[in-house]
């Protein structure tokens, strides 16, 4: 028998297993393979899952494709990650109140929740810059938030989803990792990626574009994460072995910036730059597709104030950041220094003002 076969995993795509137990890479295509010609056969051999839009389909999904392989991924570009469980980090959803107007609030997920019947979701957005805000930190330490593309999630106990941690340490300082979850209530048996699991070597940014999916996939017997950094053209897909008590259900798909670890008081959401997720698209059987547009919208409530705004369009979702500000214009360094940007409190109007910079320095001269 296989690995993937005592896994549980019945794919016909080729799959290597990783250090982490569960969790299987799939080998790049050649340099010179072009989704955008290539027959169907050839697509779900090398791992490519989703299925060329036609005339017929969806003129979004078409856009999907187009964007996503105008460009080509090449092989050197193709990661192997390095896979990293975080005790403790959870994204699932526990509560959630529903306003007279319709849209849902609670201490956690804000942006667009769709219900249906979905095999998968992607998206694309840039990744945010974060501050401190005037909200205490949380219990774990400084301030905390996850940008993320899922299916699953509201009214079911499990979720696969994949995005960016973003982060604000005790010091003021800005920390960014990608990250994939496939959650279901833990067991003894349970993979460590039922919790937050870090891609240290995949590396991401604020200002940089990443793109991300997540697919049932073999009829329900398994998971695909892929990302890409549109900025730097790493990528990788990683196939894994459903957790003891995966459900499959697909009755939501979700674009969500979050406070994790079940929010206040154990996480703060930080001051961030707005959350645009674009091509943000979900896929059911025989070919249904759904958007934001026609989604519930969830918004963060912590410590006695509302802290996200979201906008939801036919193919994208925009989260603004509306808790309190400091007096005075809103500054953040993004990592490395490249770039400062600064924050008026108004909408996505976050503008970069200078950089490179080692450092900001708040004085009353400005």
């Amino acid at each position: 028998m296989s690995i993937q076969q005592s896994a549980g995993i019945r794919v016909p795509y080729e799959l290597v297993p990783t250090t982490l137990p569960g969790a299987f890479i799939t080998p790049a295509p050649p340099d010179d393979f072009d989704p955008n010609t290539e027959s169907p056969a050839a697509l779900i051999k090398h791992g490519f899952l989703w299925r060329h839009p036609g005339q017929g389909d969806d003129p979004v999904l078409r856009t999907a494709w187009e964007r996503a392989f105008s460009r080509r991924w090449r092989a050197e570009d193709r990661l192997v990650p390095e896979l990293e469980p975080q005790v403790g980090k959870t994204h699932n959803l526990r509560s959630a109140k529903r306003a007279a107007d319709g849209t849902f609030t609670g201490g956690q997920w804000a942006g667009s929740v769709v219900p249906g019947k979905w095999t998968g979701a992607i998206g694309y957005w840039v990744v945010p810059a974060v501050t401190e805000p005037l909200q205490p930190q949380g219990t774990e330490g400084g301030w905390n938030s996850s940008s993320w593309v899922g299916i699953d999630g509201f009214g079911s106990d499990d979720v696969l989803q994949a995005g960016v941690q973003q982060e604000v340490d005790t010091n003021g300082n800005a920390h960014y990792v990608a990250w994939f979850e496939w959650f279901a209530p833990p067991q003894a048996d349970s993979p460590g990626y039922v919790l937050q699991t870090n891609i240290p070597n995949f590396m991401v940014s604020p200002g940089q574009t990443v793109y991300c999916s997540v697919l049932y996939v073999s009829n329900g017997t398994a998971g695909q994460v892929s990302f890409a950094n549109q900025a730097t053209g790493e990528h990788f897909s990683i196939t894994l072995a459903p957790p003891p008590g995966a459900t499959f259900s697909g009755n939501t798909a979700e674009w969500i910036m979050e406070a994790p670890d079940e929010g206040e008081p154990t996480s703060s959401l930080p001051i961030f730059t707005p959350v645009v997720f674009t091509s943000a698209i979900c896929c059911g059987p025989n070919g249904t597709a759904g958007n934001p547009s026609g989604g519930d919208t969830f918004n963060i409530v912590g410590f006695g104030t509302t802290l996200t705004s979201v906008t939801l369009g036919l193919d994208t979702v925009t989260i603004d950041y509306a808790g309190p500000l400091p007096a005075g214009p809103v500054c953040g360094l993004s990592p490395g220094g490249q770039a400062v940007w600064q924050y008026d409190g108004t909408g996505a109007s976050w503008t970069q003002v200078g950089g490179p910079a080692a450092q900001i320095v708040a004085v009353t001269a400005g």
